[in-house]
């Protein structure tokens, strides 16, 4: 059975949390989840974990990404919708805050006269950080600005040779001054042939991973594995420069989670872990160090499933599957190291209304993580960052019964 694959394709929640669309991606809370084999799960409601939503300085858009810049600074981006159906446009937008309990403050405008989503976010400091996402459907620009401490620069990224249907940047990374990563997919026209109304035509396209890597100068596009079918990357993240983890899946008949690593001359394909299900897909890597390394996203259990937590942990030696905790539904979309483990949410689309979803890791042990928030009709969350203190900020965007205009809604907690 052909599975609808938009979501991926697309590559962020955000292309379906969208006013314009109306649709509605939604989130899950796991709650009470039973103990899975060989792990113990806390009680219900993050087992003392609270997290209290923000008040934000714009409404009307989703955050799709996150970035904690150094001790003090955070930042959540995403991108206003305008327009509908196919008349849709997006307009970036970013958000700081400055302490742990500073109030959020809009930073200007990325970029003008731009109708792409804002997808990634990264930096290794206030004063050096990085926004990407999709190439304009009407100029052929693709999003990746570059922010100093007080304006935004505009780069050009280098697009793959033929002609481009559409290309979305996902991930980045960008730990270290005058670096940066950023991952995505490309869709190249492969054929056009006559359709059978006059002056109509089919067009088939290949959509293959892209990695771009910012050399302080320029982006540079590197050679990646040869994988057959379709495929995009969605996470990067870079812990040495010899040392760089990419994670994405392929498309449809196959449907398997695509694992890339670079030692600091090529990238190369890396086994997944198996795992339980007909289909997986990474959407999220992150780290605590080298042997110490996180994926997050979706496995699919029958034709019928609406998807389960799928998660991946590297030692140092090898991959591995992590049981995830039984009787918990949802995908999980973003990954953050924290100390002897991780966090990660997502949503969970199984059941009337999306519902939050938020899990923990560490020494051995899962925790749910309460991300609802009273009032809200559905509620997803496509981004995590980790703050000190054990703080934990989810980005992300939702609805009320009594409006369909998605607001954005960032929470913060400490554990």
């Amino acid at each position: 059975m052909r599975r609808v694959r938009n979501w991926a394709v697309a590559a962020l929640a955000a292309t379906v949390l969208t006013a314009a669309t109306a649709t509605g991606a939604t989130a899950a809370t796991a709650a009470g989840a039973p103990e899975a084999d060989g792990v113990q799960v806390d009680g219900a409601r993050g087992a003392g974990a609270r997290f209290t939503p923000a008040k934000l300085p714009f409404e009307g858009a989703v955050l799709s990404s996150g970035a904690q810049l150094d001790a003090r600074t955070t930042w959540a981006a995403g991108f206003r919708t305008t327009g509908a159906g196919q008349a849709a446009g997006f307009t970036p937008v970013v958000a700081e805050r400055v302490g742990g309990n500073g109030a959020w403050r809009e930073l200007p405008s990325p970029v003008t006269d731009f109708t792409g989503r804002a997808t990634a976010v990264a930096g290794s400091s206030p004063r050096d950080a990085w926004l990407v996402g999709d190439r304009d459907r009407r100029t052929g620009r693709i999003l990746a600005q570059h922010w100093d401490g007080t304006a935004w620069t505009s780069t050009t990224v280098e697009a793959p040779p033929g002609e481009i249907g559409s290309l979305y940047l996902l991930g980045a990374s960008a730990p270290r001054p005058g670096r940066a990563w950023a991952v995505g997919g490309a869709a190249v026209v492969t054929s056009r042939t006559p359709g059978p109304v006059p002056g109509s035509e089919s067009v088939e396209y290949r959509t293959t991973g892209l990695i771009e890597r910012w050399d302080g100068t320029a982006w540079h596009r590197l050679a990646a594995p040869e994988i057959d079918g379709d495929w995009w990357l969605s996470s990067v993240t870079e812990i040495a420069p010899d040392d760089v983890w990419a994670v994405g899946n392929t498309a449809y008949p196959d449907d398997r989670p695509v694992l890339l690593h670079y030692d600091g001359r090529d990238w190369t394909r890396v086994a997944a872990p198996a795992f339980t299900g007909l289909y997986g897909e990474y959407q999220s890597v992150a780290a605590n160090g080298p042997d110490d390394v996180w994926v997050v996203g979706r496995a699919v259990l029958t034709d019928k499933d609406r998807g389960h937590p799928l998660v991946a942990h590297y030692d140092g030696r090898s991959w591995s599957t992590v049981a995830a905790p039984e009787g918990v539904a949802g995908k999980l979309w973003s990954v953050t190291a924290v100390p002897g483990g991780m966090a990660a949410v997502g949503w969970d689309t199984s059941g009337g209304p999306d519902r939050p979803l938020g899990l923990r890791f560490t020494h051995g042990r899962w925790e749910t993580l309460d991300l609802s928030v009273p009032g809200y009709a559905d509620l997803s969350y496509q981004a995590v960052v980790a703050g000190p203190g054990g703080r934990l900020t989810a980005v992300g965007a939702g609805t009320t019964p009594k409006s369909s205009t998605y607001q954005p809604m960032v929470l913060t907690g400490r554990r």
